[in-house]
């Protein structure tokens, strides 16, 4: 249904983020699909695979589907990949309309590459892993870093 709360909820008792279904795919393909932007950004947060693929379709092929510039953005920001493929080979971009404001955010991606910065951050992300995401919170940096290192 969208709560955000029954998704921490269910992230602290530590649901699996990865569980996969035939029809629906991940739990962050559905909050995609469904628009849920709060509950997808929950999901990042706790270390969901942002590439997971349900028929080769990301997440990011359903907020584009959904054509939800703001959920595109999000997944881009925690290293969606915007030139994936889908079984019938179409990148998100090509589930968008070429005027709204999904499309342009898909061509600006496509166009521009990440930040150094936001590369570094998904690369320490990544070494983290899903099980030492909370370790990063007690690393001995800047706690401006440690927020933005959290997506906070």
């Amino acid at each position: 249904a969208g709560s955000p709360e029954c998704v921490q909820l269910l992230i602290e008792v530590g649901a699996n983020l990865e569980a996969h279904d035939c029809h629906f795919g991940t739990p962050l393909h559905v909050a995609c699909a469904r628009e849920h932007l709060r509950c997808a950004k929950l999901l990042l947060q706790a270390g969901a695979n942002v590439n997971a693929a349900k028929l080769h379709e990301t997440a990011l092929h359903h907020a584009a589907k959904a054509r939800n510039a703001a959920l595109v953005e999000l997944l881009v920001e925690f290293g969606g990949n915007i030139y994936a493929r889908d079984n019938r080979g179409k990148k998100p971009s090509d589930y968008t309309r070429s005027s709204g404001p999904a499309a342009r955010c898909c061509e600006f991606y496509e166009r521009t590459p990440l930040s150094l910065l936001q590369l570094c951050r998904l690369s320490v992300r990544r070494a983290a892993g899903r099980r030492g995401l909370p370790a990063i919170a007690k690393l001995q940096i800047p706690p401006r870093l440690i927020r933005y290192l959290c997506y906070n």
